[in-house]
């Protein structure tokens, strides 16, 4: 009993690696697997009816429950999110996690049994056929638990690669080109995107994120700003080398130094720009803001830093004729921001009314 103990982490989770060694006196080989699943009860079930459990004489030897925790609770939403199968005939374990709207699968064999590989990876690619959504773009979100940071992955089914040329005033192709050349650079550097609400800044990330599907784009959320002060962040940064970091609303975060009474966040963006770490890490960092420049530390807008700023405005008068005449609206010369146009409701030829759709 104490021997198993040890396939317990500081936690008190169960960790199928240790489990392994302990019921095989050998080290796990492991295949890993990841899909967006919701956790309901008829998935767990439908996942556990999908792995064939008699080729190797899988048994479930653990399971962990969630319960409906209220007084008249609903039977059918209580289900074992996790499962443990161990094989009595080969060196085989297989773990299921269904939690947090995400589906884990980890089987742990020994490299010597090909023939066991070999079913773990045709298990593993019969579950991804079955459970797994259609290939499609994708960013990835900061998130911390009390070990470590990491990163969540999400779907942008309904991001598209925009023309820029029509979306933006003429002004901005130049940049675009500038901020273009350097995603295709293994560099780090500072790309600072400010202007009014609905001008068509995050409009602009989505189609970067679409564009260069083969860079990593890491959002970092408004309430870990401050976490990018802790060393487990520079920790996180070695694991994710030639990232991407998209940083809305930052005014806090760049702001001058000088007005800050708050941990300043601009020295770490300094140092991953500009600093010991920026040629290792090659990391570049987005920031969006709706204040002026002016109000942008000094430091941060230095030649070599910055591969690029630009002030998002309204489109000119020529330029929202021009869209709204694409977009099947009357043609009006006057100045607009994207979002006043996208949001503009007319009758179309049928008489029905209409209203275009993009996010900014």
């Amino acid at each position: 009993m104490p021997k198993l103990l040890k396939a317990y982490d500081s936690y008190g989770d169960l960790e199928p690696p240790y489990f392994f060694t302990f019921c095989y006196d050998a080290f796990p080989s492991s295949v890993k697997l990841n899909i967006r699943l919701r956790s309901q009860r008829e998935k767990i079930e439908a996942v556990l009816a999908a792995v064939d459990m008699d080729v190797y004489a899988l048994n479930t030897v653990y399971k962990n429950w969630r319960t409906d925790g209220v007084k008249n609770p609903d039977p059918s939403k209580d289900f074992p999110f996790q499962h443990l199968l161990k094989s009595d005939s080969h060196k085989l374990l297989v773990w299921i996690d269904l939690s947090d709207n995400s589906l884990s699968i980890d089987c742990y064999y020994d490299l010597a049994d090909t023939e066991v590989e070999a079913w773990v990876l045709a298990t593993c690619h019969r579950l991804r056929t079955e459970f797994a959504e259609e290939r499609t773009h994708t960013f990835k979100v900061l998130a911390r638990s009390d070990r470590q940071f990491y990163t969540e992955d999400v779907n942008t089914g309904d991001f598209s690669v925009v023309a820029v040329d029509e979306l933006y005033n003429d002004d901005f192709q130049e940049i675009d080109s500038i901020i273009c050349e350097s995603m295709g650079k293994s560099e780090a550097g500072l790309i600072l995107l400010h202007g009014e609400p609905g001008t068509g800044k995050t409009s602009y990330i989505k189609n970067l994120i679409c564009k260069f599907q083969e860079k990593v784009f890491i959002f970092i959320q408004n309430e870990f700003v401050q976490d990018l002060l802790k060393p487990e962040f520079i920790s996180f940064l070695l694991k994710h080398r030639d990232a991407v970091l998209i940083i809305e609303d930052a005014e806090k975060v760049i702001i001058s130094r000088e007005h800050s009474s708050e941990g300043s966040v601009v020295s770490t963006i300094l140092q991953l720009t500009d600093g010991l770490f920026s040629d290792y890490l090659n990391i570049k960092i987005i920031c969006t803001f709706n204040t002026g420049i002016d109000k942008v530390d000094k430091a941060l807008v230095r030649k070599g830093r910055l591969i690029a700023k630009y002030e998002f405005k309204p489109l000119t008068a020529e330029k929202t004729a021009k869209l709204l005449q694409s977009l099947g609206y009357e043609a009006k010369e006057k100045v607009m921001t994207l979002a006043d146009i996208f949001k503009l409701k007319h009758k179309d030829f049928n008489g029905e009314e209409k209203k275009a759709k993009i996010g900014f």
